[in-house]
């Protein structure tokens, strides 16, 4: 049952707004970024760094640039906590009940549950040296892989079974590898003496958070945002209730689609501001692609792991936000040696004309993401089409 409507535009305003980007140079701390993870419900991470890590860009593009090693002092001081939600994301600690669920279950992968099973004498090999040391990372424990992206050593498939299960927690990280220490060492005691939600509870936690974290989600969508096992058909009678209760309003949108869920009471048909901010290609926008499709008519490709011959837009290509709109692709490089942030191309979407508004947008984010990688120019390699 839906309790009201919106226009496309309006609901295209709204989810930009609500994302809450700066488009203007400014700086920020912990408690800005916390802040900010809060906001979101989540922030994704990603081990490519062609650019710069993803989370990074994320949280620039929303609170400005903030000291480097600030993540990781967040997660050893317990403020917020890294776990499997959308993919791994940085999430808010208290937050950490609602995924005993996942914890208590099969966990993410279940190649996890079953590297304790193969391996139960390097499970307690590296909670011992872990009880004993503190936190540590997988190359602090001997052994080899056997080859492969997968084939990982058993002490790090050991050690993120253990995460996965909640016996460890990542207490930070070294460069981008990951700090395993005891959960009860790294969780605050009041999070983890919480009760335990049931599964239900969790998951109607979650489905909340989700729409608050978005301002405005279908029921896909919600599902997406945490991968829920069971998608639709898992969240919806939590959907339902929270619309039954009040606490979510269900809008129809003019387009004929689905319909959305955005927190009841909460203001719709936003300003947004007319600047311009370059995204992640992991940016919580862009978690659900039909959705973006939908709203921004932008189609989300990554290149990534396609053989150069088959790229159109490039490896590592951030989309451009200008106003309400997603306006372009930049395929980009850093070029940490030279200092430089490489525009390689930039492909402008159909039916936006190259004008000098479009430019001088471009080249402001382009020097905002430059100062969030720590590089001193920005320098064109490339063509713009």
């Amino acid at each position: 049952m839906t309790t009201g409507s919106i226009t496309l535009a309006a609901l295209r305003r709204h989810v930009v707004a609500h994302q809450g980007f700066a488009t203007r140079l400014r700086k920020a701390g912990a408690y800005e970024v916390e802040t900010a993870i809060r906001r979101l419900s989540g922030v994704q991470l990603d081990s490519i760094s062609t650019v710069e890590r993803s989370h990074r860009i994320v949280l620039t593009s929303r609170v400005g640039n903030y000291p480097r090693g600030t993540v990781s002092a967040l997660l050893s001081q317990g403020r917020i906590f890294e776990y499997w939600a959308h993919e791994a994301c940085l999430l808010p600690v208290e937050d950490f009940p609602l995924f005993r669920w996942r914890m208590r279950g099969r966990g993410h992968w279940d190649s996890h549950d079953r590297a304790l099973r193969e391996h139960p004498e390097v499970a307690e090999h590296v909670l011992a040296e872990i009880q004993a040391r503190g936190p540590l990372g997988s190359r602090d424990f001997e052994g080899e892989g056997g080859g492969g992206m997968w084939n990982w050593k058993p002490a790090k498939r050991v050690l993120d079974s253990l995460w996965d299960r909640g016996d460890l927690s990542i207490a930070g990280r070294q460069g981008f590898q990951r700090l395993y220490d005891l959960t009860e060492r790294v969780i605050p005691r009041l999070v983890l003496d919480a009760p335990v939600p049931s599964d239900g509870d969790a998951l109607r936690g979650l489905v909340l958070r989700a729409v608050r974290g978005r301002g405005a989600l279908t029921e896909s969508g919600i599902a997406e945002h945490y991968r829920v096992p069971g998608r639709r058909a898992a969240i919806r009678p939590y959907v339902d209730a929270l619309v039954a209760e009040g606490q979510l309003q269900r809008l129809a949108v003019d387009d004929g689609g689905p319909a959305v869920l955005v927190p009841a009471g909460m203001p719709l048909g936003e300003r947004v501001s007319p600047g311009a901010t370059l995204l992640s290609p992991f940016d919580n926008l862009l978690w659900d692609r039909p959705f973006a499709e939908r709203v921004f008519g932008f189609k989300h490709v990554m290149e990534i792991y396609k053989p150069p011959s088959q790229r159109v837009y490039g490896y590592y290509v951030l989309p451009l936000l200008r106003r309400d709109g997603i306006v372009g692709r930049a395929d980009l490089k850093s070029d940490r040696k030279r200092g430089e942030l490489r525009l390689l191309a930039f492909h402008r979407e159909p039916g936006v004309r190259d004008t000098k508004a479009l430019g001088e947008a471009l080249r402001g984010s382009l020097e905002r993401l430059a100062r969030a990688a720590g590089l001193e120019r920005v320098v064109s390699r490339g063509s713009s089409r």
